[in-house]
């Protein structure tokens, strides 16, 4: 026999996690709830809040009125709990905001990493938050910036590419890897920067170089001169280079026709892990040169 939502919330308050996984799973529907949660937000410890916030996410826009709770938690030394909010907060839509704007304009580098974190969760929904994200990216903190322009890609908005685009330019490494990540979540809405991204394929970071290629495969700009740049990749000494970058020829399939050569040649010479990624990579660019299977 189904429980009655007030039997579920005391198993939840006792730590019962079926009684939190239905809660989560009957959704808006049981927004009534929302009081008793935010509730368990503001004053339980640090397990029921996680569940109650779990549950808050479930619920989506119709638990609006925890916001305060919730950015409240947000601050929480708990990393665990922070990191619940952000979600929660997410989910919760644009209604949030507003508080999370403010979060990071006050808040320390972690609360402000999770406002991101949330932020980006919104989608379109966080567009109002694009130029606060924009100043961050252009800040200090490496892992802050990086989460502020994961945030720019999740959302969208086009209003952000020529500054990103000019971060990008300027710095590379790290955050210029995000960007280029951001700009291929774009895909083609993105070919204004298309040639930022060509121009990073030949320079010294391995890691920058293969982020650039896979963004202008999204975009569908400069196809060739990235795959040239892969092929070049596959020389690498670093091993991890070598595989990403073979991947990545997989995945341009036909226009990787002059990859060819080159993973045959890691197919014979590379570890196992290579061998076997340069095989799938040749498969997907030329079919008829895929292994046959063996006989049953």
């Amino acid at each position: 026999m189904a429980l009655n939502l007030n039997e579920l919330l005391e198993r939840l308050w006792r730590g019962d996690e079926d009684a939190r996984d239905e809660l989560r799973r009957r959704g808006p529907a049981i927004a009534a709830a929302v009081p008793a949660l935010s509730d368990a937000v503001a004053k339980g410890d640090a397990r029921l809040r996680v569940d109650a916030m779990f549950v808050l996410e479930g619920i989506g826009p119709a638990a609006a009125p925890a916001a305060p709770a919730l950015l409240d938690a947000l601050r929480d030394d708990d990393g665990d709990v922070a990191a619940q909010a952000a979600d929660t907060l997410g989910a919760i839509g644009g209604v949030a905001v507003k508080g999370l704007l403010d979060a990071i304009e006050r808040g320390d580098a972690r609360v402000r990493q999770s406002a991101c974190l949330a932020l980006g969760t919104m989608g379109a929904d966080a567009r109002d938050a694009v130029p606060a994200l924009l100043a961050i990216a252009k800040g200090e903190g490496e892992n802050v910036r990086q989460r502020a322009v994961w945030a720019l890609g999740e959302i969208g908005d086009e209003r952000c590419l020529e500054a990103l685009q000019e971060i990008f330019t300027r710095e590379g490494g790290a955050v210029g890897c995000s960007i280029a990540e951001a700009f291929a979540r774009f895909g083609r809405r993105a070919r204004p920067v298309a040639h930022a991204l060509r121009d990073e394929l030949h320079r010294d970071d391995a890691n920058l170089t293969l982020a650039s290629a896979a963004a202008l495969l999204a975009i569908g700009e400069h196809t060739d001169a990235a795959v040239w740049a892969l092929i070049a990749s596959l020389q690498s000494r670093d091993d991890d280079v070598r595989l990403e970058a073979a991947i990545l020829l997989g995945d341009f399939g036909a226009a990787a026709g002059a990859a060819i050569p080159a993973l045959r040649t890691a197919e014979r010479a590379g570890d196992e892990e290579l061998r076997a990624q340069a095989r799938i990579a040749i498969a997907k660019i030329r079919p008829e040169y895929a292994a046959p299977a063996p006989p049953r």
